[in-house]
């Protein structure tokens, strides 16, 4: 276990904090197994209905740490495929397979593995004045081929990723990846209010529908309404539907439960 990730559950959201702030929250070995257990834990804890991940310190985090990676206490794989497969990649599959929504407080620096971590994220708010890259080519290292150009678009992605500059996060929040911008003090209350208002949502609709858009994104339209109208009939059967409908009627606002 690493104190480098702590973790807490309050008000229905479970915080994942990257705990590193000396490295400004670069990521190592256990820092990645960490986040990618409390992210799977989470699948499976009816107390958690939202994830908060966000950074201590001065920076959100500034990506793989590279120095500490192929040292003898974080040792790479022998199979370079295996190797890269099982770092930060890990994180971004957990967190787009976990059925629950998943709120990024970004702050100072989001770089390379950090802007990854919150591009997998579903909500991302940022404090004004942050900065943002995908550096991989500067390190002679082709990455962050997914996540950007799906978000945004091919050509601002190719911009990043060819040229591997910083940015500041209002270019992502013109091109709509970004759903809130705040001030730097303001930033992690802001997120975690939405993460609370999120955990007071109909949990397994949210899970249905999240899972549809990330199996959509990679199929034909036909083959994605397909998708909607299986999520649509999943949410037909839960609590959270028969509680929609009689707020409606009652004209009252709905209380859901999350089943």
């Amino acid at each position: 276990m690493t104190t480098r990730v702590t973790t807490e559950i309050r008000d229905g959201v479970l915080e994942i904090t990257l705990n590193r702030p000396e490295a400004r929250n670069a990521l190592e070995n256990s820092m990645i197994n960490a986040i990618v257990t409390a992210l799977r834990d989470a699948a499976h804890q009816p107390e958690v209905r939202a994830v908060l991940i966000s950074g201590a310190g001065k920076a959100f985090c500034a990506g793989d740490d590279l120095k500490n990676m192929g040292t003898d206490a974080h040792p790479l794989h022998p199979n370079p495929f295996t190797e890269y497969a099982v770092g930060y990649p890990q994180i971004v599959r957990a967190a787009q397979e976990l059925p629950k929504p998943i709120v990024c407080a970004i702050h100072g620096y989001a770089m390379g593995a950090g802007l990854e971590i919150a591009l997998a994220s579903d909500v991302i708010v940022a404090a004004r004045g942050s900065l943002i890259s995908l550096p991989f080519v500067k390190r002679g290292i082709a990455a962050g081929t997914v996540l950007l150009a799906r978000a945004v678009n091919y050509h601002y992605a190719a911009d990043l990723l060819f040229t591997g500059r910083m940015a500041d996060i209002a270019e992502l929040e013109r091109a709509g990846a970004v759903a809130q911008l705040c001030e730097p003090d303001e930033v992690h209350r802001v997120a975690h209010s939405r993460a609370v208002a999120l955990a007071a949502g109909p949990t397994t609709v949210i899970g249905a529908m999240k899972r549809a858009l990330h199996l959509g994104a990679d199929a034909g339209q036909a083959a994605a309404f397909s998708m909607q109208v299986a999520a649509t009939v999943e949410s037909s059967l839960t609590e959270d539907f028969a509680e929609g409908k009689r707020a409606f009627a009652e004209k009252r606002d709905p209380e859901f439960s999350g089943k």
